[in-house]
């Protein structure tokens, strides 16, 4: 596959065969808080009533508690999970951003926790098969990750604003 998506050259990343189809790979060495990337795409709202299909539905991006950002044909759209992620999505200035928390070496795959922007009142789950030593076996919400995971995404700022205030509506 190029290494370009959407028409643009990316120097630094490149999308080839991963363990769950296709992946970004790194070019470059990341250092820890570098921003890779920006995720962009359509707006989307993913209402049960919207005509969105489940594909698309499924890999979108929340960006509020309203907005969903679809990267299809997009950078965004190779992102795979891992349960020992390598990466995670940042909110700044209402744009998403993949921003690196630990070194990422040229030739890793960047990957994210997907539960880390799964709030409370989404209903998405699936099966992991990301590898990882302590891989949970089944992506699901923020507020279903245990306890020690929860703390350690938080100190790292891995959790968006409106997934932290959503996973603190459904302790209540």
């Amino acid at each position: 596959m190029s290494d370009s998506v959407e028409g643009l050259i990316q120097p630094e990343l490149s999308i080839k065969k991963s363990r769950n189809g296709r992946g970004i790979f790194a070019r470059r060495d990341f250092l820890p808080e570098t921003r890779i990337f920006e995720v962009t795409g359509a707006y989307i709202t993913c209402d049960e009533e919207d005509d969105i299909d489940e594909t698309t539905r499924a890999n979108a991006f929340r960006l509020d508690e309203d907005r969903y950002i679809s990267p299809q044909g997009r950078m965004g759209d190779f992102l795979n999970h891992s349960c020992d992620p390598n990466a995670k999505v940042v909110k700044s200035a209402n744009r998403l951003y993949i921003v690196s928390i630990k070194l990422i070496p040229r030739g890793e795959e960047v990957t994210i926790d997907y539960s880390t922007i799964i709030t409370s009142d989404d209903t998405w789950e699936m099966k992991c098969n990301c590898g990882a030593d302590d891989c949970r076996g089944l992506i699901k919400k923020f507020s279903s990750l245990p306890l020690k995971t929860k703390k350690k995404y938080r100190s790292l700022g891995m959790v968006p604003d409106y997934g932290l205030r959503s996973a603190m509506m459904a302790a209540i």
